[in-house]
């Protein structure tokens, strides 16, 4: 009768005892620690080894896809060559806070100071090298840059502006100024209306000058200049090294 008693009063502090209480669990010994990473290294090589090629594939271009789509950016968007362009007092460049843009003047330039109308993240120059990175809330910003060549005081004002993938154009990081004059829009256009005996036909056409390569756009929103009927405007945007 008093074991029967005993079982009773066993079962009724089973019933109501807490299986949660932090005194019923008690903390793993070491071995049972690197028994259980043992089996946990064991089930992942499992699971790897038994993945089909077609498999990994396919989470390789998904994990691709979504960083893609959350930096906006791929090798595609992104020229690393320096576009050459001919020095001039003004011009006007696109930068994005996730990279460094540099700007290298002609050969034998010294940089002595530079103003930025926004804070950057990174802004230092040596001899005729800047280097440039924005910061995160990045739009717009007007950099006045002073030097010297030829024992002259020179004055660059870069407008930079944040770039945008939706544009279509490529991010481009380097640039590289050369001492060389701008030709203006009409001498380009007769110029290649000279080198190819007809007028521009196309929405761009390019033709090469002293080594700086001259894009004709036709645009009849923006163009300034009229020729055969049709408005253009000429940049130079479009040589690399």
């Amino acid at each position: 009768m008093k074991k029967i008693i005993i079982l009773l009063n066993l079962s009724i502090f089973c019933l109501f005892a807490d299986p949660l209480d932090p005194k019923n669990f008690t903390a793993p010994n070491q071995q049972e620690i690197a028994q259980n990473k043992d089996i946990s290294d064991l089930k992942n090589n499992e699971f790897y080894l038994n993945l089909d090629e077609n498999e990994i594939k396919e989470v390789q271009d998904k994990d691709k896809s979504i960083r893609e789509a959350f930096d906006g950016f791929s090798k595609k968007e992104i020229n690393y060559k320096p576009m050459i362009l001919p020095i001039s007092s003004f011009d006007s460049i696109e930068m994005h806070p996730y990279f460094t843009t540099t700007l290298l003047l002609p050969q034998g330039s010294v940089v002595s100071h530079i103003d930025s109308s926004s804070p950057m993240a990174v802004l230092k120059y040596e001899n005729n090298a800047i280097l440039i990175r924005p910061n995160s809330d990045f739009q717009v910003a007007n950099f006045t840059i002073l030097y010297k060549l030829d024992e002259k005081n020179q004055i660059l004002n870069i407008l930079g502006n944040r770039y945008e993938k939706s544009n279509g154009a490529k991010l481009n990081l380097t640039y590289a100024y050369e001492n060389i004059k701008k030709r203006d829009d009409l001498e380009v256009i007769h110029a290649y209306i000279k080198e190819n005996g007809t007028y521009p036909t196309k929405e761009y056409s390019y033709i090469q000058l002293d080594g700086i390569s001259y894009r004709i756009v036709q645009d009849n929103k923006y163009g300034t200049n009229f020729v055969n009927g049709k408005k253009y405007r000429v940049d130079n945007q479009t040589i690399y090294r």
